[in-house]
């Protein structure tokens, strides 16, 4: 007899995995159409059929747990692996649509600006598809149907199946408010910059910069300690513009916030990464040549600086 295994069910894994990657109940309800309470059943439906905690649940801030963190990779890795067969069947191996994997952060301040110049360029013949994955897992899903790979490592292929997608220069940027009250300090040398509030990413780096190497970069060895942590660069960008504090700010990804005055510059000192975005080629993309004219177009918009 084949004994049956227990798998959650699809509802409780979704709000698992929206929790874990807002870091807070209220927003994975809203994303999901439910209410909170629902959303803590769920979790605490699968705490405890798994035996141990999720989530941290502080006063100030929920977070993933060791194991949390462990069940959310392959929750990610299992709905990645689904989400990618189902648009591969789906699109039956058809020439009229291209598949574009990068995360949720560089998919709403990076493609959602470009988009429509992205479709012009390519034609309305093609259909522009993309998939969004966490940093740790972007490289980890699966490519079938990927055509092209947003991500900060240049890949192992050819050097013609890649290009620099963002040059990265990147400058402190606040809300202007927030600037005027530290306009004294904000003028005056970075190594005076201790009592200001950083807003900071938590994840690993993968190859963007970091506070570190941004005060390197202006001949400080070290970054002042003074932080808030956040898991998603979008809601780092929310909360600098909400006056939270500093924020490191990409020119290309930054623009729409400068462009209507939720942020500023707050000093003219950009450094300069030696580790860009790049789109890379799949196996899959590199045959086909609507892939390529996605890749020679994006490095176009790059050359030109335009967003």
């Amino acid at each position: 007899m084949i004994r049956r295994r227990w798998i959650p069910s699809t509802s409780a894994l979704l709000a698992f995995e929206s929790a874990a990657r807002f870091c807070n109940f209220s927003r994975a309800a809203d994303e999901l159409a439910t209410s909170q309470s629902a959303i803590s059943r769920h979790i605490a439906t699968l705490e405890s059929r798994l035996g141990c905690r999720l989530f941290d649940r502080g006063e100030k801030r929920l977070r993933l747990t060791g194991e949390g963190e462990q069940f959310h990779r392959a929750v990610i890795t299992g709905l990645e692996g689904i989400q990618s067969a189902a648009m591969a069947i789906a699109g039956g191996g058809a020439d009229d649509h291209l598949t574009l994997a990068c995360t949720d952060e560089i998919s709403h301040l990076y493609l959602m600006p470009r988009f429509e110049a992205l479709q012009e360029a390519l034609g309305a013949q093609t259909g522009i598809h993309v998939m969004t994955a966490d940093y740790d897992l972007i490289d980890a899903v699966p490519d079938a149907g990927i055509d092209l790979v947003l991500a900060y490592e240049a890949g192992e292929g050819p050097a013609e199946d890649r290009v620099v997608a963002l040059p990265e220069a990147v400058a402190p940027v606040c809300a202007p408010a927030w600037a005027e009250r530290h306009r004294a300090m904000l003028d005056g040398p970075v190594t005076g910059w201790s009592d200001l509030t950083l807003l900071d990413m938590t994840r690993r780096s993968r190859g963007w910069m970091t506070w570190q190497d941004w005060f390197a970069q202006c001949g400080v060895p070290g970054a002042p300690q003074a932080r808030l942590g956040f898991d998603n660069y979008v809601y780092l960008l929310e909360a600098a513009a909400a006056g939270r504090g500093l924020a490191l700010g990409w020119r290309g990804l930054i623009d729409r916030y400068l462009a209507n005055g939720n942020l500023v510059v707050a000093t003219e000192r950009w450094a300069i990464s030696p580790h860009p975005l790049y789109a890379r080629l799949t196996r899959r993309g590199r045959g086909r040549p609507a892939a390529r004219a996605c890749l020679v177009h994006l490095g176009r918009l790059a050359g030109e600086g335009r967003p």
